[in-house]
């Protein structure tokens, strides 16, 4: 009897873990949402728009079923415990590490990347794309807010290994902490022109362990409306494609992606897992051209 079902994973794949090469993690937790909520929506929203994504990437001329992906579902998290969420997120993005494989982590919101990124050396780049420079110390006496993302991850790799890119919002404390500490940013005012982007990305990441953290209220809220702080202008999904071959030239060791609120668009958790797609695909390209 031929059963007709579609697995509710990632892509539709259903490799094991010891199978993969990316594996993906949803962590539905959005505790400290500052204007829209519902980021733990995402997961579930992103893993559904993937599955209807041809299979063929003519854009990139890439078979997306050659990425070795598998899908663990969700981490249970702890609405009531910053801490007992935080283990949790570090111990199954370890996991994912000790099977050689790259965490691909669906947010949920920002904060999920200060947790993620503690399951990583102190030599990692933190790479992350974000409309606000999320470096406050605290928000809302809340040290693992979504605002804080960056002040945290810097606590952990170190402020020189810390690279945001297309900030166009931030308070004027965590902007003078930011420079003060020596942390790189890239002003959205700065990326317009998009060759000389890629060309400052690429020489940043050459040769690094790079950990990638997409927030989506970096793209334009014309194009990503479903976002909790949207923040006009912003990248535009073209725009973006057009300075990615800079993972070419890095170590990927993790990705997330973050922010995406359904409940306001349903566009945006398609552009977010094509995103996932094409991030994969142009490292694998990188991987599978150092082999031959």
């Amino acid at each position: 009897m031929t059963v007709y079902s579609l697995p509710s994973t990632f892509g539709r794949r259903e490799l094991g873990v010891e199978e993969a090469s990316y594996v993906v993690a949803g962590i539905p937790f959005d505790s400290s949402e500052s204007y829209r909520s519902g980021s733990r929506e995402a997961p579930q929203a992103i893993r559904e728009a993937s599955r209807e994504i041809e299979d063929f990437d003519m854009l990139e001329d890439f078979d997306l079923l050659e990425l070795a992906i598998a899908d663990i579902g969700d981490i249970e998290v702890s609405f009531g415990s910053n801490e007992e969420t935080r283990k949790r997120v570090v111990e199954t993005v370890r996991f994912i590490r000790d099977n050689h494989a790259v965490p691909v982590l669906l947010g949920g919101e920002h904060t999920i990347s200060a947790f993620a990124i503690e399951a990583f050396p102190e030599d990692t780049l933190f790479l992350s794309f974000d409309a606000h420079l999320d470096f406050r110390e605290d928000y809302i006496n809340n040290p693992f807010s979504h605002a804080c993302v960056l002040r945290r991850a810097a606590e952990h790799l170190g402020y020189e290994n810390i690279l945001a890119v297309g900030v166009r919002s931030a308070c004027r404390e965590e902007l003078e902490d930011a420079k003060r500490l020596g942390v790189s940013f890239i002003p959205f005012d700065e990326c317009y022109n998009l060759e000389a982007l890629e060309s400052r990305l690429r020489k940043t990441v050459e040769g690094r362990k790079v950990y990638l953290s997409i927030d989506m209220d970096v793209f334009d809220p014309k194009d990503a409306r479903g976002v909790g702080n949207p923040e006009p202008p912003g990248f535009f999904f073209f725009d973006f494609l057009q300075i990615l071959d800079f993972i070419k030239a890095c170590k990927l060791v993790g990705f997330d992606v973050t922010e995406v609120i359904p409940r306001y668009d349903a566009y945006t958790p398609v552009l977010a897992a094509k995103l996932i797609f094409k991030v994969l695909a142009r490292y694998e390209k990188r991987l599978k051209g150092a082999i031959h």
